[in-house]
């Protein structure tokens, strides 16, 4: 007998963990630091972001008023961290001066795409954003923009890249040196990674062997997640989400691509570089899932979609001058991404670390899992079970992981990797060089098989034809400027 899907359109099994409001309570400016504090039922979560080359006494910044508008900025921008809680108000009252319209609607537009995983996760799917609480009459009243312009400093790097010290950093690292382009690097550290040092440590062992001018660092130090984690303890929210719909896998983090985009602007603008590069690939661009009961797609990867590009390039349009964010990966897929990583460095790879829940791998989660299989099907299989610690296709613990990963169960794994196809054709090339695991099997049975059913020769047909598609260069996939562009062109579409 089949069992009736439960719906997550308007479920209210779990609104004890939701928030009635969330207020933005003080914004300040010290001398390197933007801090800001929000209250989430009475209680004070501050936040604050440190700038190791930057001082906002720079002329650059044109005035202390200016620099405070953009810190209000960047702080409501934050706000968007809180989607697990999925807050019936966001109280922005005290600041409304500093709001205009125009940014309360961009931010509906950014929690209707990125927060559809953490409505779909605890069946909401009815809520769309908060409600913005302001005061009508001062709304905007010294919203004024532009608020600083980034023009080039003649000597100085044309790019900064938004550079950690995974997989996609490096390759836009070689990407840039393969292309002539001078560069600045610009990381991001938050304290729920772990100590500072400990994670300017991972990040020498590859920036090191880099060839970028200079490198900047901003730091998060966020009061939130700590507070976050307790909530979801007390209650309980994950467990029961799991054991009402079933297979769920539950997002407690939120905004940080967007929030790092706009925290590293300032940087920009005291160095003069207009154009920040990041790494966000095509294969981000597809939803995990359409939801059956509403057709709404959900995405994990939403703010790395070329959707998300075109919509905070025309916020930060608005509101800089001369200030530009791109991918230097978005007109590629993942297969595409490990075939250049491997052709233009084949060591330093596997001195990258990519996962979220442990530096430098937990071994455990879907990106673990899933950067082994791309690592092991483009580099050396012995190499990358060296460099994890731990041979992955091995584990019987990870089969669950591999299902979601080779598409089994009919989603893309929640996590930032790609597609389904994308790792059969890992698979199917390590299948072909004879690598065994139980990960190994899975697909032999799972996959490979319902295709031999067809003949051997459909089987050449569904994988070359995987190939062909996730090797394609889409140039007009993007929104590079042209300069750029036709410097990049030529290096993505080298073959190895």
């Amino acid at each position: 007998m089949l069992v009736a899907q439960k719906s997550r359109i308007d479920c209210d099994q779990f609104n004890d963990f939701f928030v009635e409001e969330i207020a933005l309570e003080e914004v300040l400016v010290g001398k390197d630091t933007i801090e800001f504090i929000y209250s989430i039922e009475g209680e004070n979560i501050r936040c604050s972001i440190r700038y190791n080359s930057v001082e906002f006494t720079d002329p650059a910044l044109k005035s202390p008023e200016e620099t405070k508008r953009f810190a209000v900025v960047l702080a409501v921008i934050c706000s968007v961290r809180f989607g697990p809680l999925l807050p019936r108000r966001l109280n922005f009252t005290k600041y409304s001066r500093y709001i205009d319209q125009e940014l309360l609607e961009f931010l509906k537009v950014v929690m209707v795409g990125h927060w559809s995983q953490h409505r779909y996760q605890v069946g909401q799917l009815s809520y769309k954003f908060p409600e913005f609480v302001v005061t009508a009459s001062e709304l905007g009243k010294d919203a004024s923009y532009p608020l600083w312009s980034a023009a080039k400093v003649d000597g100085k790097a044309k790019i900064i890249l938004g550079s950690g010290s995974g997989k996609d950093s490096l390759l836009c690292s070689r990407i840039l040196e393969a292309a002539g382009i001078n560069y600045d690097i610009v990381t991001y550290f938050h304290d729920i990674y772990g100590e500072d040092v400990g994670q300017e440590t991972l990040f020498e062992q590859v920036t090191s062997h880099l060839k970028f001018t200079n490198k900047h660092g901003v730091y998060f130090y966020d009061q939130y997640y700590p507070w976050l984690e307790n909530r979801l303890s007390r209650t309980n929210i994950i467990a029961r989400a799991k054991d009402y719909f079933g297979n769920n896998r539950f997002r407690s983090e939120a905004g940080e691509t967007l929030l790092t985009t706009m925290a590293m602007i300032p940087v920009q603008i005291v160095h003069g570089i207009p154009l920040l590069a990041l790494g966000h690939e095509k294969s981000a661009d597809a939803p995990n899932l359409i939801e059956p009961e509403s057709g709404e797609a959900i995405a994990h990867q939403w703010t790395k979609s070329f959707t998300f590009h075109q919509t905070i390039s025309k916020l930060i349009a608005r509101m800089f001058e001369g200030v530009n964010m791109v991918s230097l990966t978005k007109p590629i897929h993942d297969i595409k991404i490990f075939d250049l990583l491997f052709g233009l460095d084949n060591q330093l790879p596997y001195g990258t670390n990519s996962c979220n829940v442990q530096k430098p791998w937990c071994c455990r989660c879907e990106k673990c899992c899933y950067v082994f299989a791309g690592f092991c099907a483009y580099g050396d299989v012995s190499k990358t079970v060296q460099a994890f610690g731990n041979n992955l296709l091995e584990m019987e613990e990870n089969v669950p992981i591999w299902e979601d990963l080779l598409g089994l169960n009919g989603y893309i794994a929640w996590e930032c990797v790609g597609l389904p196809e994308e790792t059969q054709w890992y698979f199917y090339k390590l299948y072909l060089r004879g690598v065994k695991g139980r990960a190994m099997d899975l697909f032999e049975q799972e996959v490979l098989n319902p295709l031999r059913q067809k003949g051997e020769e459909h089987v050449k047909q569904y994988f070359s034809a995987i190939e062909k598609n996730y090797s394609q260069v889409y140039e007009n996939h993007h929104t590079m400027p042209e300069w750029l562009w036709q410097k990049i062109q030529p290096v993505l579409e080298q073959k190895y």
